[in-house]
């Protein structure tokens, strides 16, 4: 039978959760009985919490929770990342913080694919303000997922190599909405922040294809590590997850793990906070990545890095700006994302690598 995507959270009946656990292992003997879901819509998906009951003469795991995602974004939006990301990409690192994930279907003709996962709704939260416990948690999941990948041979399974073309891709998809950004909010920046604007879109592609070279120090990014994709953990004893690797076409994919620092630091949190604990938390990175096993990356390499990433903030802001609903409509985003990042670029003294 071809394993294609339900249509509808309702096609969720006790008979295909038996099957698919059954296929699975996580149900050995008996039964799903009943199954009640509570549903809700975001951007791309539905998803539903799904609160199992088995017959008496069940045996096996038997998850009495799962979370369970289908996702409708279109041909050639996403693809298979996210079916990926909690197979193939998961399977490949130890204690993974990422959730399990029981079943997944993708059709590749219209794009749409569901996921069968842990439901983790009662131990961890989105969404949840730092503190320090939490943002080293945070960063060791990172180090966990990029230390995971580092430069491993089959890199090309989760991800495209950034070479002159991806990069040129990327960069060119956001340099779209360089103008309309400009226009929008230019009259508001310092004039040092805007020769510095137009200086990373002039050099800043050329560094970034310099600094992957032939693959050394490249991994698995998540790509899009904003607070509702960070599930942290209620009590702090446990571990913090990260979700939803959804990238776009243009989007990268492999790439220098630390960017998935500076997406979160530069663009989440403020400049106070960023400054205070920035340093300190690449320190815990690097440690952490040794204890993984990368050996051969300095910190000095880690921090010119950093700042590399830092720079490539910028084309958040300006990828938001090219559709002019989205440049209008999340202004009160995209609009703070940029002065977070060119006040990071300001004080990382980024222009020196450009040089």
């Amino acid at each position: 039978m071809q394993n294609l995507p339900l249509e509808s959270i309702d096609e969720i009946t006790p008979d295909w959760l038996t099957r698919v656990l059954r296929e699975g292992g996580s149900l050995t003997r008996g039964a799903v009985s009943k199954v009640q879901n509570h549903s809700q819509q975001s951007n791309w998906a539905s998803n539903a919490i799904l609160r199992l009951t088995y017959s008496a003469n069940a045996l096996g795991e038997k998850p009495a929770k799962l979370f369970f995602k289908l996702c409708r974004p279109g041909p050639g939006t996403f693809g298979d990342s996210e079916i990926v990301y909690y197979s193939v990409v998961a399977a490949e690192i130890r204690d993974a913080p990422i959730p399990r994930c029981y079943h997944a279907a993708y059709n590749q003709e219209n794009g749409n694919y569901h996921l069968l996962l842990e439901d983790l709704s009662e131990t961890h939260a989105p969404d949840v303000e730092p503190t320090w416990e939490l943002a080293t948690s945070t960063i060791s999941a990172m180090a966990q997922l990029h230390a995971g990948w580092w430069n491993h041979p089959r890199l090309s399974l989760v991800g495209e190599f950034p070479d002159r073309a991806k990069l040129e891709k990327y960069v060119g998809f956001a340099e779209q909405g360089l103008a309309p950004m400009l226009e929008e909010v230019g009259a508001d920046l310092p004039q040092e922040w805007l020769a510095l604007i137009h200086k990373i879109f002039e050099t800043h592609c050329e560094k970034m294809i310099e600094r992957a070279g032939d693959g050394h120090d490249l991994t698995c990014i998540h790509g899009d590590l904003n607070p509702g994709n960070i599930l942290s953990p209620i009590a702090s004893s446990e571990k913090t997850y990260l979700i939803d690797r959804q990238p776009f076409e243009w989007s990268l994919t492999t790439w220098l793990g630390v960017s998935d620092l500076t997406y979160m630091m530069v663009h989440w949190w403020e400049p106070e906070m960023r400054r205070k604990w920035e340093k300190p938390l690449l320190e815990h990175y690097h440690r952490h990545l040794l204890q993984l096993g990368v050996h051969e990356y300095s910190f000095d390499q880690l921090w010119n890095d950093y700042r590399l990433c830092a720079m490539q903030s910028l084309y958040v802001p300006a990828s938001w700006c090219v559709n002019p609903v989205e440049r209008e409509e999340a202004k009160w985003l995209w609009w703070s994302q940029l002065q977070k990042t060119m006040t990071a670029c300001i004080d990382l003294k980024c222009a020196e690598l450009l040089q």
